[in-house]
Protein backbone atom coordinates (compact mmCIF):
# COMPACT_ATOMS: atom_id res chain seq x y z
CA UNK A 1 0.00 0.00 0.00
CA UNK A 2 0.84 3.42 -0.56
CA UNK A 3 1.13 4.25 3.03
CA UNK A 4 3.86 1.93 3.46
CA UNK A 5 6.43 3.46 1.40
CA UNK A 6 8.53 7.10 1.95
CA UNK A 7 10.85 9.16 0.32
CA UNK A 8 13.78 7.54 0.47
CA UNK A 9 12.31 4.28 -0.92
CA UNK A 10 11.87 6.34 -4.74
CA UNK A 11 15.85 6.40 -4.19
CA UNK A 12 17.44 3.55 -5.87
CA UNK A 13 20.94 3.78 -7.52
CA UNK A 14 19.77 4.67 -10.84
CA UNK A 15 17.37 7.34 -9.56
CA UNK A 16 20.09 8.46 -7.35
CA UNK A 17 22.58 8.60 -10.11
CA UNK A 18 20.10 10.32 -12.59
CA UNK A 19 19.01 13.28 -9.80
CA UNK A 20 23.05 13.82 -9.40
CA UNK A 21 23.48 13.89 -13.55
CA UNK A 22 20.64 16.64 -12.98
CA UNK A 23 21.88 18.61 -10.77
CA UNK A 24 25.15 18.03 -12.61
CA UNK A 25 23.70 19.33 -15.89
CA UNK A 26 23.74 22.65 -14.25
CA UNK A 27 27.11 23.29 -14.70
CA UNK A 28 26.09 23.70 -18.42
CA UNK A 29 22.90 25.35 -18.22
CA UNK A 30 23.17 27.23 -15.71
CA UNK A 31 26.94 28.90 -17.09
CA UNK A 32 24.90 29.63 -20.87
CA UNK A 33 22.15 31.12 -19.07
CA UNK A 34 23.78 33.26 -16.39
CA UNK A 35 26.40 34.05 -19.47
CA UNK A 36 23.08 35.64 -21.86
CA UNK A 37 21.60 37.13 -19.15
CA UNK A 38 24.00 38.73 -17.09
CA UNK A 39 26.93 41.14 -18.25
CA UNK A 40 28.59 40.72 -14.70
CA UNK A 41 28.98 37.10 -14.70
CA UNK A 42 29.97 37.39 -18.82
CA UNK A 43 33.03 38.88 -17.61
CA UNK A 44 34.42 36.31 -14.78
CA UNK A 45 36.50 33.71 -16.42
CA UNK A 46 35.05 30.10 -17.38
CA UNK A 47 37.00 28.45 -14.87
CA UNK A 48 35.69 30.43 -12.21
CA UNK A 49 32.32 30.34 -12.99
CA UNK A 50 32.90 26.52 -13.19
CA UNK A 51 34.29 26.47 -9.69
CA UNK A 52 31.61 28.63 -8.32
CA UNK A 53 28.80 26.45 -10.35
CA UNK A 54 30.42 23.46 -9.24
CA UNK A 55 30.58 24.32 -5.30
CA UNK A 56 26.81 24.89 -5.68
CA UNK A 57 26.64 21.54 -7.23
CA UNK A 58 27.72 19.98 -3.98
CA UNK A 59 25.65 21.89 -2.03
CA UNK A 60 22.44 20.88 -4.00
CA UNK A 61 23.26 16.88 -3.58
CA UNK A 62 23.86 17.45 0.42
CA UNK A 63 20.08 19.42 0.28
CA UNK A 64 18.59 16.76 -2.22
CA UNK A 65 20.01 14.06 0.77
CA UNK A 66 18.74 15.91 3.48
CA UNK A 67 15.29 16.41 1.96
CA UNK A 68 14.49 13.30 1.19
CA UNK A 69 15.86 11.36 4.10
CA UNK A 70 14.34 14.29 6.82
CA UNK A 71 10.67 13.76 5.30
CA UNK A 72 10.06 10.00 6.58
CA UNK A 73 5.72 10.21 5.82
CA UNK A 74 4.43 11.49 2.88
CA UNK A 75 2.04 14.59 4.01
CA UNK A 76 -1.74 13.57 3.41
CA UNK A 77 -2.95 14.36 0.15
CA UNK A 78 -0.45 13.87 -1.82
CA UNK A 79 0.68 11.06 -3.71
CA UNK A 80 4.50 9.86 -3.53
CA UNK A 81 5.70 10.93 -6.63
CA UNK A 82 4.31 14.15 -5.97
CA UNK A 83 5.54 14.38 -2.59
CA UNK A 84 8.88 13.81 -3.93
CA UNK A 85 8.50 16.31 -6.91
CA UNK A 86 7.57 19.06 -4.26
CA UNK A 87 11.08 18.16 -2.42
CA UNK A 88 12.62 18.28 -5.89
CA UNK A 89 11.76 21.69 -6.60
CA UNK A 90 12.21 22.98 -3.04
CA UNK A 91 15.64 21.49 -2.67
CA UNK A 92 16.63 23.59 -6.67
CA UNK A 93 15.09 26.72 -4.63
CA UNK A 94 17.54 26.29 -1.77
CA UNK A 95 20.30 25.30 -4.26
CA UNK A 96 19.18 28.99 -5.94
CA UNK A 97 19.54 30.71 -2.23
CA UNK A 98 22.79 29.19 -2.13
CA UNK A 99 23.98 30.76 -5.53
CA UNK A 100 23.12 33.85 -4.27
CA UNK A 101 24.53 34.23 -1.13
CA UNK A 102 27.14 32.58 -2.39
CA UNK A 103 27.86 35.42 -5.73
CA UNK A 104 27.07 37.99 -2.99
CA UNK A 105 29.54 36.95 -0.90
CA UNK A 106 32.66 36.19 -3.16
CA UNK A 107 31.71 39.77 -5.23
CA UNK A 108 29.84 42.31 -3.65
CA UNK A 109 30.52 44.80 -6.01
CA UNK A 110 28.13 43.21 -8.39
CA UNK A 111 24.54 44.55 -8.41
CA UNK A 112 21.59 42.71 -6.61
CA UNK A 113 20.54 42.18 -10.32
CA UNK A 114 23.29 40.14 -11.21
CA UNK A 115 22.92 37.61 -8.19
CA UNK A 116 18.75 37.45 -8.62
CA UNK A 117 19.92 35.93 -12.36
CA UNK A 118 22.01 33.37 -11.05
CA UNK A 119 19.46 32.42 -8.59
CA UNK A 120 16.60 32.69 -11.45
CA UNK A 121 18.78 30.16 -13.47
CA UNK A 122 18.45 27.41 -10.54
CA UNK A 123 14.72 28.30 -9.83
CA UNK A 124 13.80 28.35 -13.74
CA UNK A 125 16.12 26.04 -15.05
CA UNK A 126 16.10 23.56 -12.23
CA UNK A 127 12.47 24.21 -10.27
CA UNK A 128 11.16 24.69 -13.57
CA UNK A 129 12.63 22.63 -16.41
CA UNK A 130 14.87 19.73 -15.08
CA UNK A 131 12.15 19.18 -11.92
CA UNK A 132 9.63 17.69 -14.85
CA UNK A 133 11.60 15.34 -15.39
CA UNK A 134 12.55 14.15 -11.96
CA UNK A 135 8.98 14.07 -11.76
CA UNK A 136 8.56 11.52 -14.57
CA UNK A 137 11.00 9.48 -13.33
CA UNK A 138 9.56 9.52 -9.87
CA UNK A 139 6.35 8.33 -11.39
CA UNK A 140 7.92 5.17 -13.07
CA UNK A 141 9.88 4.23 -9.93
CA UNK A 142 6.94 4.53 -8.01
CA UNK A 143 5.27 1.79 -10.21
CA UNK A 144 7.95 -0.24 -10.28
CA UNK A 145 8.43 -0.29 -6.33
CA UNK A 146 4.57 -0.64 -5.73
CA UNK A 147 3.09 -3.81 -7.65
CA UNK A 148 0.45 -4.74 -5.41
CA UNK A 149 -0.95 -0.90 -4.68
CA UNK A 150 -4.48 0.21 -2.95
CA UNK A 151 -4.65 4.07 -3.18
CA UNK A 152 -7.64 4.81 -0.95
CA UNK A 153 -7.76 8.85 -2.16
CA UNK A 154 -7.33 9.81 -5.73
CA UNK A 155 -6.32 13.13 -5.35
CA UNK A 156 -4.59 13.52 -8.61
CA UNK A 157 -6.02 14.42 -11.84
CA UNK A 158 -4.20 14.37 -15.45
CA UNK A 159 -5.49 17.87 -17.13
CA UNK A 160 -4.06 19.53 -13.78
CA UNK A 161 -0.73 17.42 -14.29
CA UNK A 162 -1.02 18.64 -18.16
CA UNK A 163 -1.75 22.32 -17.50
CA UNK A 164 0.93 22.46 -14.90
CA UNK A 165 3.54 21.22 -17.05
CA UNK A 166 2.36 23.10 -20.17
CA UNK A 167 2.17 26.32 -17.70
CA UNK A 168 5.75 25.88 -16.35
CA UNK A 169 7.07 24.77 -19.73
CA UNK A 170 5.65 28.18 -21.08
CA UNK A 171 6.97 30.57 -18.54
CA UNK A 172 10.55 28.93 -18.16
CA UNK A 173 11.29 29.97 -21.87
CA UNK A 174 9.56 33.33 -21.73
CA UNK A 175 11.26 34.14 -18.85
CA UNK A 176 14.21 33.53 -19.68
CA UNK A 177 14.24 35.59 -23.29
CA UNK A 178 12.75 38.35 -21.68
CA UNK A 179 16.17 38.22 -19.19
CA UNK A 180 18.47 37.82 -22.62
CA UNK A 181 16.41 40.87 -24.33
CA UNK A 182 16.63 42.89 -21.57
CA UNK A 183 20.57 42.83 -21.05
CA UNK A 184 20.84 43.07 -24.99
CA UNK A 185 17.78 46.30 -25.07
CA UNK A 186 20.11 48.69 -26.11
CA UNK A 187 21.59 46.98 -28.84
CA UNK A 188 20.85 46.06 -32.43
CA UNK A 189 19.87 41.96 -33.04
CA UNK A 190 22.02 41.85 -35.57
CA UNK A 191 25.10 43.05 -33.43
CA UNK A 192 24.17 40.89 -30.27
CA UNK A 193 24.14 37.04 -31.33
CA UNK A 194 20.22 37.85 -29.66
CA UNK A 195 18.62 35.61 -32.35
CA UNK A 196 21.30 32.63 -31.43
CA UNK A 197 20.88 33.01 -28.46
CA UNK A 198 17.27 33.17 -28.47
CA UNK A 199 17.33 29.77 -30.61
CA UNK A 200 19.42 28.14 -27.69
CA UNK A 201 17.08 28.46 -25.52
CA UNK A 202 14.23 27.80 -27.37
CA UNK A 203 15.71 24.56 -28.72
CA UNK A 204 16.86 23.23 -25.04
CA UNK A 205 13.41 24.16 -23.69
CA UNK A 206 11.58 21.87 -26.37
CA UNK A 207 13.97 19.18 -26.05
CA UNK A 208 12.64 18.90 -22.49
CA UNK A 209 8.97 19.25 -23.44
CA UNK A 210 9.17 16.80 -26.13
CA UNK A 211 11.22 13.95 -23.70
CA UNK A 212 8.95 14.67 -21.13
CA UNK A 213 5.92 14.59 -23.41
CA UNK A 214 7.19 11.10 -24.74
CA UNK A 215 7.45 9.47 -21.11
CA UNK A 216 4.21 10.96 -19.87
CA UNK A 217 2.58 9.55 -23.11
CA UNK A 218 4.69 6.52 -22.80
CA UNK A 219 3.47 5.86 -19.32
CA UNK A 220 -0.62 6.38 -20.01
CA UNK A 221 -0.38 4.43 -22.81
CA UNK A 222 0.79 1.52 -20.82
CA UNK A 223 -1.40 2.10 -17.61
CA UNK A 224 -4.13 2.16 -20.35
CA UNK A 225 -3.28 -0.80 -21.85
CA UNK A 226 -3.07 -2.16 -18.40
CA UNK A 227 -6.90 -1.15 -17.98
CA UNK A 228 -8.03 -2.52 -21.58
CA UNK A 229 -6.04 -5.98 -20.61
CA UNK A 230 -8.47 -6.07 -17.36
CA UNK A 231 -11.43 -5.61 -19.16
CA UNK A 232 -10.45 -8.78 -21.66
CA UNK A 233 -9.34 -10.71 -18.97
CA UNK A 234 -12.78 -10.21 -17.16
CA UNK A 235 -14.78 -10.60 -20.71
CA UNK A 236 -13.53 -14.26 -20.48
CA UNK A 237 -13.91 -14.91 -17.34
CA UNK A 238 -10.85 -14.77 -15.43
CA UNK A 239 -11.93 -12.45 -12.38
CA UNK A 240 -8.32 -12.32 -10.41
CA UNK A 241 -7.17 -9.39 -11.50
CA UNK A 242 -3.28 -8.51 -11.89
CA UNK A 243 -2.45 -5.65 -14.01
CA UNK A 244 -2.59 -2.94 -10.38
CA UNK A 245 -1.92 0.74 -11.69
CA UNK A 246 -0.04 2.99 -8.60
CA UNK A 247 -1.66 5.80 -10.11
CA UNK A 248 -3.79 8.46 -7.76
CA UNK A 249 -5.72 10.16 -11.10
CA UNK A 250 -8.48 8.86 -13.38
CA UNK A 251 -6.91 5.95 -14.73
CA UNK A 252 -5.48 5.00 -11.36
CA UNK A 253 -9.16 5.01 -10.24
CA UNK A 254 -10.83 3.45 -12.92
CA UNK A 255 -8.36 0.36 -12.81
CA UNK A 256 -8.77 -0.01 -9.19
CA UNK A 257 -13.27 0.73 -10.05
CA UNK A 258 -12.42 -2.37 -12.49
CA UNK A 259 -10.30 -4.58 -9.85
CA UNK A 260 -12.87 -3.95 -7.24
CA UNK A 261 -16.13 -4.88 -9.70
CA UNK A 262 -13.91 -8.11 -11.05
CA UNK A 263 -13.68 -9.12 -7.49
CA UNK A 264 -17.55 -8.57 -6.52
CA UNK A 265 -18.41 -10.48 -9.79
CA UNK A 266 -15.77 -12.98 -9.26
CA UNK A 267 -17.72 -14.06 -6.09
CA UNK A 268 -21.27 -13.92 -7.73
CA UNK A 269 -19.75 -16.02 -10.24
CA UNK A 270 -18.31 -18.59 -8.16
CA UNK A 271 -21.49 -18.41 -5.89
CA UNK A 272 -23.43 -19.29 -9.40
CA UNK A 273 -21.22 -22.01 -9.87
CA UNK A 274 -21.56 -23.86 -6.65
CA UNK A 275 -25.02 -23.08 -7.35
CA UNK A 276 -24.47 -24.92 -9.95
CA UNK A 277 -22.37 -27.40 -8.95
CA UNK A 278 -25.15 -28.54 -5.86
CA UNK A 279 -27.62 -28.93 -9.01
CA UNK A 280 -25.65 -31.12 -11.18
CA UNK A 281 -24.53 -33.32 -8.12
CA UNK A 282 -27.97 -33.59 -6.80
CA UNK A 283 -29.79 -33.86 -9.93
CA UNK A 284 -26.69 -36.74 -10.77
CA UNK A 285 -27.34 -38.53 -7.57
CA UNK A 286 -31.33 -38.20 -7.63
CA UNK A 287 -30.88 -40.17 -11.55
CA UNK A 288 -28.60 -42.91 -9.55
CA UNK A 289 -30.77 -43.25 -6.24
CA UNK A 290 -33.62 -44.21 -9.36
CA UNK A 291 -31.28 -46.67 -10.22
CA UNK A 292 -30.79 -47.96 -6.60
CA UNK A 293 -27.11 -46.39 -6.96
CA UNK A 294 -25.40 -44.66 -4.29
CA UNK A 295 -24.36 -41.07 -4.36
CA UNK A 296 -20.38 -41.76 -4.02
CA UNK A 297 -20.59 -42.90 -7.95
CA UNK A 298 -20.81 -39.92 -9.17
CA UNK A 299 -19.10 -38.43 -6.40
CA UNK A 300 -15.83 -40.86 -7.62
CA UNK A 301 -16.96 -40.65 -10.94
CA UNK A 302 -16.29 -36.43 -11.19
CA UNK A 303 -12.86 -37.13 -9.43
CA UNK A 304 -11.81 -39.55 -11.42
CA UNK A 305 -12.52 -37.66 -14.69
CA UNK A 306 -11.27 -34.50 -13.27
CA UNK A 307 -7.47 -36.32 -12.41
CA UNK A 308 -7.59 -38.08 -15.96
CA UNK A 309 -8.87 -34.86 -17.79
CA UNK A 310 -5.33 -32.98 -16.12
CA UNK A 311 -3.28 -35.92 -16.58
CA UNK A 312 -4.64 -35.98 -20.35
CA UNK A 313 -3.54 -32.62 -20.68
CA UNK A 314 -6.34 -30.33 -20.33
CA UNK A 315 -6.03 -27.24 -18.63
CA UNK A 316 -6.99 -26.75 -14.96
CA UNK A 317 -10.40 -24.85 -15.76
CA UNK A 318 -11.31 -27.47 -18.51
CA UNK A 319 -10.98 -30.23 -15.93
CA UNK A 320 -12.88 -28.48 -13.54
CA UNK A 321 -15.57 -28.26 -15.46
CA UNK A 322 -15.83 -32.11 -16.80
CA UNK A 323 -15.63 -33.08 -12.82
CA UNK A 324 -18.46 -30.49 -12.20
CA UNK A 325 -20.16 -31.94 -15.39
CA UNK A 326 -19.94 -35.28 -15.29
CA UNK A 327 -22.23 -36.30 -12.27
CA UNK A 328 -24.78 -35.72 -14.70
CA UNK A 329 -23.58 -38.39 -17.19
CA UNK A 330 -26.84 -40.88 -16.21
CA UNK A 331 -29.31 -37.94 -15.95
CA UNK A 332 -31.48 -39.55 -18.60
CA UNK A 333 -32.05 -42.76 -16.63
CA UNK A 334 -34.57 -40.15 -15.08
CA UNK A 335 -36.69 -41.04 -17.86
CA UNK A 336 -36.31 -44.62 -17.94
CA UNK A 337 -39.17 -47.13 -16.40
CA UNK A 338 -38.15 -48.37 -13.29
CA UNK A 339 -39.20 -51.49 -14.02
CA UNK A 340 -36.35 -51.67 -16.99
CA UNK A 341 -33.76 -49.53 -14.94
CA UNK A 342 -33.78 -51.80 -11.75
CA UNK A 343 -34.26 -55.13 -13.60
CA UNK A 344 -31.83 -57.53 -11.59
CA UNK A 345 -31.61 -59.58 -14.38
CA UNK A 346 -30.55 -59.69 -18.32
CA UNK A 347 -32.34 -57.13 -20.38
CA UNK A 348 -34.35 -58.19 -23.18
CA UNK A 349 -33.66 -56.91 -26.37
CA UNK A 350 -36.78 -54.71 -26.42
CA UNK A 351 -35.58 -53.37 -23.14
CA UNK A 352 -31.96 -52.79 -23.77
CA UNK A 353 -33.44 -50.56 -26.43
CA UNK A 354 -35.12 -48.53 -23.95
CA UNK A 355 -32.42 -48.57 -21.49
CA UNK A 356 -30.09 -47.00 -24.67
CA UNK A 357 -32.25 -44.22 -24.93
CA UNK A 358 -31.19 -42.69 -21.15
CA UNK A 359 -28.50 -41.47 -23.40
CA UNK A 360 -30.38 -39.26 -25.51
CA UNK A 361 -32.79 -38.59 -23.17
CA UNK A 362 -30.16 -36.89 -20.86
CA UNK A 363 -28.68 -34.99 -23.98
CA UNK A 364 -32.32 -33.63 -24.72
CA UNK A 365 -32.55 -32.58 -21.03
CA UNK A 366 -28.92 -30.22 -21.71
CA UNK A 367 -28.84 -29.60 -24.91
CA UNK A 368 -30.70 -26.14 -24.67
CA UNK A 369 -28.67 -24.48 -22.00
CA UNK A 370 -26.45 -22.05 -22.29
CA UNK A 371 -24.64 -22.34 -18.89
CA UNK A 372 -20.82 -24.23 -19.47
CA UNK A 373 -21.55 -26.57 -17.10
CA UNK A 374 -24.70 -28.05 -18.91
CA UNK A 375 -23.70 -27.74 -22.01
CA UNK A 376 -20.45 -30.07 -21.05
CA UNK A 377 -23.04 -32.51 -19.41
CA UNK A 378 -25.16 -32.97 -22.39
CA UNK A 379 -21.82 -33.67 -23.93
CA UNK A 380 -21.04 -36.42 -21.32
CA UNK A 381 -24.63 -37.37 -21.27
CA UNK A 382 -24.63 -38.27 -25.02
CA UNK A 383 -21.07 -39.51 -25.68
CA UNK A 384 -19.87 -41.24 -22.67
CA UNK A 385 -21.29 -44.56 -23.93
CA UNK A 386 -19.83 -44.65 -27.41
CA UNK A 387 -16.96 -46.61 -27.41
CA UNK A 388 -13.23 -46.07 -29.18
CA UNK A 389 -13.74 -48.51 -31.73
CA UNK A 390 -17.59 -47.53 -32.89
CA UNK A 391 -19.27 -50.34 -31.75
CA UNK A 392 -21.10 -47.57 -28.99
CA UNK A 393 -24.18 -45.80 -28.44
CA UNK A 394 -26.27 -43.56 -29.28
CA UNK A 395 -24.87 -42.46 -32.21
CA UNK A 396 -21.67 -45.13 -32.87
CA UNK A 397 -18.76 -42.44 -32.90
CA UNK A 398 -15.46 -43.60 -33.30
CA UNK A 399 -12.18 -42.78 -32.07
CA UNK A 400 -10.93 -39.07 -31.36
CA UNK A 401 -14.59 -37.77 -33.55
CA UNK A 402 -16.14 -38.83 -29.32
CA UNK A 403 -15.65 -35.80 -27.39
CA UNK A 404 -12.81 -35.98 -25.04
CA UNK A 405 -15.35 -35.47 -22.27
CA UNK A 406 -17.17 -38.45 -23.80
CA UNK A 407 -13.98 -40.52 -23.58
CA UNK A 408 -12.81 -39.40 -20.09
CA UNK A 409 -15.98 -40.28 -18.66
CA UNK A 410 -16.17 -43.60 -19.74
CA UNK A 411 -13.07 -44.49 -18.38
CA UNK A 412 -14.17 -43.30 -14.91
CA UNK A 413 -17.78 -44.34 -14.99
CA UNK A 414 -17.30 -48.14 -16.05
CA UNK A 415 -14.58 -48.53 -13.86
CA UNK A 416 -16.16 -47.69 -10.52
CA UNK A 417 -19.46 -49.45 -11.62
CA UNK A 418 -17.66 -52.61 -12.25
CA UNK A 419 -15.91 -52.25 -8.40
CA UNK A 420 -19.91 -51.27 -7.06
CA UNK A 421 -22.65 -53.47 -6.32
CA UNK A 422 -25.58 -52.82 -8.69
CA UNK A 423 -28.74 -55.14 -8.93
CA UNK A 424 -27.96 -56.99 -11.55
CA UNK A 425 -24.39 -58.20 -10.15
CA UNK A 426 -22.07 -57.92 -7.79
CA UNK A 427 -18.81 -55.95 -7.37
CA UNK A 428 -16.28 -57.22 -9.59
CA UNK A 429 -12.29 -57.57 -7.91
CA UNK A 430 -9.41 -55.00 -9.16
CA UNK A 431 -7.64 -57.91 -10.96
CA UNK A 432 -10.81 -58.11 -13.31
CA UNK A 433 -11.36 -55.17 -13.73
CA UNK A 434 -7.31 -54.46 -15.15
CA UNK A 435 -7.72 -57.25 -17.35
CA UNK A 436 -10.82 -56.06 -18.62
CA UNK A 437 -9.60 -52.44 -19.02
CA UNK A 438 -6.41 -53.37 -21.11
CA UNK A 439 -8.72 -55.97 -23.23
CA UNK A 440 -10.99 -53.18 -24.11
CA UNK A 441 -7.82 -50.47 -24.73
CA UNK A 442 -8.09 -49.43 -28.21
CA UNK A 443 -12.09 -51.02 -28.29
CA UNK A 444 -14.08 -49.22 -25.48
CA UNK A 445 -11.85 -47.19 -24.46
CA UNK A 446 -9.47 -44.40 -25.66
CA UNK A 447 -5.69 -46.27 -25.95
CA UNK A 448 -3.94 -43.28 -24.28
CA UNK A 449 -6.85 -42.56 -21.83
CA UNK A 450 -6.32 -46.55 -20.56
CA UNK A 451 -2.24 -45.61 -20.43
CA UNK A 452 -3.18 -42.72 -18.40
CA UNK A 453 -5.51 -44.73 -16.02
CA UNK A 454 -2.86 -47.44 -15.48
CA UNK A 455 -0.12 -44.77 -14.95
CA UNK A 456 -2.17 -43.22 -11.88
CA UNK A 457 -4.06 -46.13 -10.70
CA UNK A 458 -2.53 -45.11 -7.30
CA UNK A 459 -4.17 -42.31 -7.30
CA UNK A 460 -7.71 -43.27 -8.48
CA UNK A 461 -7.42 -46.47 -5.65
CA UNK A 462 -7.14 -43.14 -3.15
CA UNK A 463 -9.99 -41.61 -4.20
CA UNK A 464 -12.07 -44.95 -4.47
CA UNK A 465 -11.02 -44.97 -0.61
CA UNK A 466 -12.02 -42.00 0.63
CA UNK A 467 -15.36 -42.28 -0.85
CA UNK A 468 -16.23 -45.84 -0.31
CA UNK A 469 -19.80 -46.92 -0.28
CA UNK A 470 -21.40 -47.14 3.02
CA UNK A 471 -24.19 -49.70 1.79
CA UNK A 472 -24.15 -52.79 0.22
CA UNK A 473 -26.80 -53.77 -2.40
Amino acid sequence: MQSQLKPSDILSSKVRILLYLSSLSTLIFSQNYCINVCPFIDGLSYNTLTFNLFIIFIFHIIVREFLYNFFTKVPNGLTLPRCMYYLSILSWIIAGIGAFFLHNYLYPYFPIGSHLKLLSSYWVLGGGLLAQLEYIMFEQRFKQINKVVYIKEFNENISRRIFESFMILSAAPSITIMLILARYRNETLQGSHILEEIAYVIVLFISVAIICAYYFGKMLKEDTKKVLDNIHEIKHSNYNITHNIARADEIGEISQAIESMAHEIGNLNNEIVSTQTEIVNTMGEIAETRSKETGNHVKRVALYSELLALKYGLDKNEAQLLKQASPMHDIGKIGIPDSILNKPGRHTDEESIIMKTHATLGYDILKNSNRDILKAASIVAYEHHEKYDGSGYPKGLKGEDIHIYGRITAVADVFDALGSDRVYKKAWDDDRIFTLFKEESGKHFDPYLVNIFFENIDEILKIRDSLKDTTNL
